[in-house]
């Protein structure tokens, strides 16, 4: 059976423009960089690019695991053809942005997945090339790190590099790029102004899982990368009390609902912790909750084929579309993530009589008690 990733692509970049490329989890995007990178050629068809090109598609891209930081910076730097005094130039501001100074001369198999990102992402910011490329693995970071890099993208951008960037975060999309494109089942859906695309794509209801069972097989989701050391399966919908719901996924505004996250482990992993996160259509994140926050039952450090359960009593989400992620990871080292797995559609049934949960502003909608008594008449 021959599957096409992408078919009948056609775009060009002018210099200096921010390119963002949505689309659904397996729409063809990581594929695309990967052509664009050099990494995979393409069967049909060819990908011209005009000048040196930086890009961070995974976690430690580029980097070769043996040899030190210092050592790997060096190295993309001759790949991509600069001279080794114009290294040296950029040197201090990689490790700076990086905080990993004092470990810039350990190799980097001794690095954690964080560290490796934070000096990737440096390497591809700083060194002189005309082209970046940047696929969501900056989601795998923290608030500050996201902050930091979405900064400097839009620093380089005001001096003249080309920037392709693909990611599930609407909000970062539409405030970083001048153009996007929509990519849907390995196909073009639209190119133009982040405003237009981004409000049409959403309108289409990608991504909202009208056929999509209650149970969901995650290792059906493409993955940008993995870490490797176990492997989320599957996540699994139930409205409260018990029961499943028939797709989409619906609950209405304040009803209960759970999630439960099915997983494989190579092996026993003390400390290994499930978490889901729930972001709204613009790609900002509402709530995460992580299964070491309020563990109920056995310790699972023995467990290597296990299911986390957690209990959204009150969500009190906002009506509207929500997406939910799930991540497995020990420590500080991520072992498996699925961004974008699923939809959630939260429906507005306001009690008799209250005022539309819609003329609520705030990302959520708390019910709160309040009490109203007579004043006194002094």
């Amino acid at each position: 059976m021959e599957v096409k990733a992408l078919e009948e692509i056609s775009f060009s970049i002018d210099q200096g423009e921010v390119f963002g490329i949505i689309g659904r989890n397996g729409a063809g995007k990581s594929t695309l960089l990967k052509i664009l990178s050099r990494i995979t050629n393409p069967s049909t068809g060819r990908a011209e690019l005009r000048g040196r090109v930086a890009s961070l598609l995974e976690v430690g891209t580029g980097f070769h695991p043996e040899l030190t930081g210092r050592e790997n910076v060096y190295l993309n730097g001759m790949l991509i053809g600069m001279p080794s005094r114009e290294v040296d130039s950029a040197f201090d501001a990689i490790c700076e942005f990086a905080g990993v100074g004092p470990y810039i001369n350990v190799p980097i198999k001794r690095y954690s997945s964080g560290m490796q990102l934070r000096l990737a992402f440096a390497v591809a910011a700083h060194l002189a090339a005309d082209i970046m490329i940047i696929d969501e693995v900056l989601a795998v970071g923290d608030a500050e790190f996201q902050r930091k890099c979405l900064g400097v993208m839009r620093n380089v951008s005001s001096r003249g590099r080309t920037t392709l960037f693909v990611s599930h975060n609407m909000s970062a999309v539409e405030s970083l790029c001048t153009r996007v494109m929509w990519l849907d089942r390995g196909r073009v859906r639209a190119i133009g102004s982040p405003e237009h695309v981004i409000q049409e794509y959403l309108a289409s209801g990608s991504g909202e899982g009208g056929h999509q069972p209650a149970e969901i097989d995650l290792g059906d989701l493409s993955r940008g990368w993995t870490l490797g050391g176990g492997r989320l399966s599957h996540l699994i919908f139930e409205r409260e009390p018990g029961g499943q719901t028939r797709p989409p996924w619906r609950v209405a505004f304040g009803e209960p609902f759970s999630l439960s996250v099915r997983y494989k482990l190579d092996r026993p992993t003390p400390g290994h912790v499930l978490g889901i996160s729930i972001r709204n259509d613009r790609g900002d994140d509402i709530l995460t909750s992580h299964s070491v926050d309020q563990l109920h039952g056995s310790s699972s450090d023995q467990l290597t084929n296990a299911t986390g359960r957690v209990t959204l009593s009150q969500p009190w989400l906002r009506p509207g579309t929500y997406y939910i992620e799930v991540l497995l990871y020990s420590g500080i080292q991520l072992i498996d993530y699925v961004g974008d797995a699923v939809a959630l559609v939260v429906e507005d049934q306001s009690a008799r009589g209250a005022p539309p949960v819609a003329l609520k502003k705030g990302m959520v909608a708390p019910v709160w008690p309040w009490t109203i008594v007579p004043a006194s008449n002094d």
